[in-house]
Order: structure tokens, then sequence, then C-alpha cells
């Protein structure tokens, strides 16, 4: 299928869906579906927790409500403890990558063979040809 009006090819991709929250009642299904209808529902912190303690997705999304609804100087301490995060993974990929690229250099002291390389460190041939240079 293609749109001519705007040059785009349709795809089966994208699915609409549509919840009816008025619908939920205790009889519904006890479904990670109708806990995330209860978190769109939910007026007050009470229901927020009541949900949250039933999927650690919601109550990682909870949490995230809460971080963005909080105050200016309680969001920028949850910024900075992000960004925090973030550089403490950055720093490991970073230590990873550099350990990797020392087990390449000694594998190519020992002249193993280039396939062998690449599949013991995961690294590209253009990565481990540029150790050699």
């Amino acid at each position: 299928m293609y749109d001519r009006v705007n040059n785009v090819e349709l795809t089966d991709l994208v699915e609409v869906h549509t919840l009816e929250l008025c619908k939920i009642t205790a009889e519904t299904d006890d479904s990670r579906l109708r806990y995330w209808m209860e978190f769109i529902k939910a007026e007050g912190e009470s229901e927020l927790e009541a949900v949250a303690n039933r999927d650690p997705l919601i109550q990682k999304a909870v949490w995230r409500l809460m971080e963005l609804s909080a105050d200016e100087r309680t969001r920028m301490l949850i910024e900075l403890r992000e960004k925090e995060r973030m550089d403490n993974e950055s720093r490991e990929n970073w230590a990873r990558k550099q350990q990797t690229i020392e087990i390449a250099k000694r594998l190519l002291k020992r002249e193993r063979p280039m396939e062998e390389i690449i599949e013991d460190t995961g690294l590209t041939r253009a990565e481990i040809e540029s150790l050699t240079v």
C-alpha cells in the first residue's frame, strides 16, 4: 500500500488500541494491560502505589512520573543521579572496549588467524586491522 499524496509507503507495523478506562471492573482479568489501564486512570498517589506493587514495569513508570512531577530541586538531584549512572556506564563500556582491544593485540602478536580474533573479541575486521598500523 502506498499513500500517493504524501509519497509514503503504508505498512501494518502500527497498531492503534483504544482503552476504555471506564470499563475497568473488579472482574477484569489480572493482566499487564489492566495494570496499565489502572496506572493511567489513577487519581492519587495511593492508587499509583497500589498498581505499582503489582508489576515492576509499572513501578518504574510510577517512579518516573513522581520524578517528573517533583519540585525543581528534587528533579535536579534526580537528573544528577541519572547523569552519574550514565557516566559510570559509559566508563565501564570504555574499559571493556579497551580490554577487548588489548586481547586482540595479544592475539595479533601471537599471529592468530583474523577470523579467530574476530570471533573471540567481537571486533570488526577494520577495528583489528587498525591495531596493526
